[in-house]
């Protein structure tokens, strides 16, 4: 059975607030209501609601700086602006915040009623699918130009929001100019980041996946089934990975020589003569 929606109404007109609270608890909804953005903050940090009613004009922390505020930290909660600015600026603006819909003060019960619904049913469809997404190991995330999460599986979120600054910056920058099918790889720890861009969106974001692989095992598997020592398995894999002699040096601090002496012997050993078929061996084993 699913679980009563929870609401969070901004707005820091008390009248308002009572009648929303009437209204949504008369449907059955769990309501949450706050004065102001700050205290809509605060109750966020304890519960996530299925969907935040804002009001725009708010003193303090507006309506537009509110919203940002959220949907940086929470994403996947719709909001709905409530407003009695009449300028279309003002709504394009809220839009442009990350708001999913907006209602024109006085409000319409039955119009609002309806909007609810309607943006609680489809966060829950789109939540659905992202956590199976997660269950089946598709970690997948749209991003836009500098990164920022539009929307992501739960484990690509905690991928993204473990960035360090430097890892930030080179992830931004790889956005820039990636194509797709294009990866990029982040060292960390004993494992290795490996985000592949999967495709551009027609509303000009980024669409991502993905995957973490242990370099312990990925090397421990080229050595067992391919009969290499272990340091040949080490420079055999960053073949694979599409990187040169000089980056392989620097990534195992062995010189260039030595990794070209490895290489040698990883071809003998495949009976191969070119980086590709090697590439190729190793991909195969890898599976």
């Amino acid at each position: 059975m699913t679980e009563p929606a929870i609401i969070l109404i901004i707005d820091d007109n008390p009248d308002s607030l009572q009648v929303l609270n009437e209204t949504l608890s008369a449907e059955h909804y769990t309501v949450l209501v706050a004065t102001g953005g700050d205290a809509a903050l605060s109750i966020l940090q304890k519960t996530t609601p299925s969907l935040v009613l804002l009001d725009a004009n708010m003193p303090g922390k507006d309506g537009f700086e509110t919203c940002q505020l959220i949907k940086a930290s929470w994403p996947h909660v719709p909001i709905i602006f409530m407003t009695g600015l009449g300028d279309t600026k003002d709504v394009v603006r809220g839009l442009d915040a990350g708001a999913v819909d907006y209602l024109v003060k006085p409000l319409n019960h039955t119009e609002l009623l309806a909007r609810v619904k309607v943006h609680i049913n489809n966060a829950r469809l789109t939540r659905s699918s992202q956590q199976a997404l997660d269950t089946t190991g598709q970690h997948m995330a749209a991003v836009g130009q500098h990164g920022d999460i539009i929307w992501t599986t739960d484990q690509a979120r905690s991928f993204i929001n473990n960035f360090s600054s430097k890892e930030k910056q080179l992830f931004q920058r790889w956005l820039i100019s990636a194509n797709t099918d294009d990866t990029l790889d982040m060292q960390q720890g004993k494992d290795t980041l490996v985000i592949k861009y999967t495709a551009a969106q027609k509303d000009g974001s980024h669409l991502l996946k993905f995957k973490t692989l242990n370099l312990k095992f990925q090397t421990q598997t080229l050595k067992n089934k391919l009969k290499i020592t272990r340091r040949e398995a080490d420079v055999l894999y960053w073949v694979a990975q599409g990187k040169t002699d000089w980056e392989i040096s620097k990534i195992l601090s062995i010189s260039e020589r030595t990794v070209n002496k490895h290489l040698e012997q990883v071809y003998r050993k495949l009976e191969v003569n070119n980086r590709t078929s090697a590439s190729a061996y190793a991909i195969h084993a890898l599976g």
